[in-house]
């Protein structure tokens, strides 16, 4: 008992442990950072994932939101601290512990900090880099996914993942997916440069398959053709066809969504088969947009540990950042980052490949039936008889597919 009222006065033996008073000498903004930064701006993009000029440019739109005013008893963390702790948190696998060492900030603070800051990356940035396309937008992604992946009227791709969290809190199965770990679902779709358009993250991972992409905000609108998509025009061959997204065979065949034919064509079903490849050429783009997002903010190589609207935060500001710095620098995707087509129609895989595990995003399971309503169906041949047309098919895929 004596022990015990010993060890419970020691519990608090000061007010500020004294070695973070050293943060605004010794802390790793203050010292390493700015050495960076005056030194090796090699090495300051590995580690906050962008230039300095970037990281001034991110600073001064989310500064008002993070910091904190001086107050009689002691000099508050900095808002570019505060950025750059959380920066780092999104861009490695480093626990709060470790950064809490390395900046000398609390533990439970550097949890909170990274809370308000992702927050605030994504109410200061999401009218900036996710900005919904407009009509005009639509008609520069469809005419990049032509020139680029030979897909006409293509204005983006659709695909869904799971993210990996540790157990929230009283959640009991209900983020428990049919993968057997428990995930939110990141439901995206993204342009021929690589960008997001639409993200939404947070529907449960045990809910149903067939539910997720229509209960997303964008999927909502897509399936009730409530964006404004431009109007139908002709394709290279002449045929007056609409604006579509393309997705795999997780996902319906809508009027404005187009998906592959089921598996198991036989070898004469050579028609089906060269749309299909045509299809997922253009479908490389959403999978190497995961696959550079993750690359670069390794927060998604484990699970995250953290309350749920805190996962809504930091991965929605994990895409803003994505199509921040995308936007402008070459360092973030290089040539060979992202998977590139050789002369006979082979795809070479992109650098990202080999940074990130198969595992790190699983992806969804099938939604919807095969009962497809006649129209799509008439629009999917369409995309295929150009596919296969003189017009429309690539010099490689005939030597490609069919040796």
């Amino acid at each position: 008992e004596q022990l015990y009222g010993s060890a419970k006065q020691a519990t608090r033996r000061w007010w500020v442990r004294p070695v973070l008073r050293k943060r605004e000498t010794d802390g790793a903004f203050s010292k390493l950072v700015q050495d960076l930064e005056k030194e090796d701006p090699q090495w300051y993009f590995e580690y906050l994932r962008m230039t300095p000029t970037k990281f001034k440019e991110l600073l001064a739109v989310v500064k008002s939101k993070i910091e904190k005013k001086h107050t009689n008893w002691r000099r508050p963390i900095s808002a570019a601290t505060r950025l750059a702790l959380t920066i780092r948190h999104l861009a490695t696998v480093e626990s709060k512990r470790s950064l809490s060492y390395q900046y000398l900030i609390g533990r439970s603070k550097v949890t909170l900090i990274v809370a308000e800051t992702t927050e605030a990356i994504l109410t200061s940035m999401k009218s900036q880099c996710l900005k919904p396309p407009t009509q005009s937008t639509f008609q520069t992604i469809a005419d990049k996914f032509l020139r680029r992946w030979n897909f006409p009227n293509c204005i983006g791709a659709i695909d869904g993942k799971y993210i990996r969290l540790r157990c929230p809190e009283n959640s009991g199965s209900t983020y428990f997916c049919h993968k057997r770990f428990f995930s939110v679902v990141l439901m995206a779709v993204v342009d021929a440069d690589y960008k997001f358009q639409f993200v939404d993250v947070g529907a449960e991972g045990s809910a149903g398959d067939s539910s997720i992409f229509a209960r997303s905000s964008f999927g909502c609108a897509i399936l009730n053709g409530t964006i404004e998509t431009p109007e139908p025009k002709p394709i290279p061959n002449g045929t007056i066809l609409p604006h579509v997204f393309v997705a795999d065979e997780a996902f319906p065949l809508k009027m404005n969504i187009m998906r592959p034919f089921p598996g198991g064509l036989s070898v004469t079903d050579r028609q089906k088969r060269v749309y299909n490849y045509r299809l997922s050429r253009a479908r490389l783009v959403v999978e190497n947009t995961f696959g550079i997002l993750t690359a670069h903010w390794r927060i998604f190589n484990s699970p995250i540990n953290c309350k749920l609207e805190t996962v809504d935060s930091i991965v929605k500001a994990c895409c803003c950042l994505h199509n921040f710095v995308m936007s402008e620098n070459s360092q973030y995707c290089p040539i060979n980052f992202v998977d590139a087509q050789s002369g006979n129609g082979e795809i070479i895989p992109g650098a990202w490949r080999t940074m990130v595990s198969d595992n790190w995003l699983q992806r969804q399971q099938r939604q919807g039936a095969n009962n497809f309503a006649v129209t799509p169906m008439t629009i999917r041949t369409k995309f295929l008889e150009y596919s296969n047309s003189g017009q429309g098919a690539l010099p490689s895929q005939e030597e490609y597919l069919f040796g």
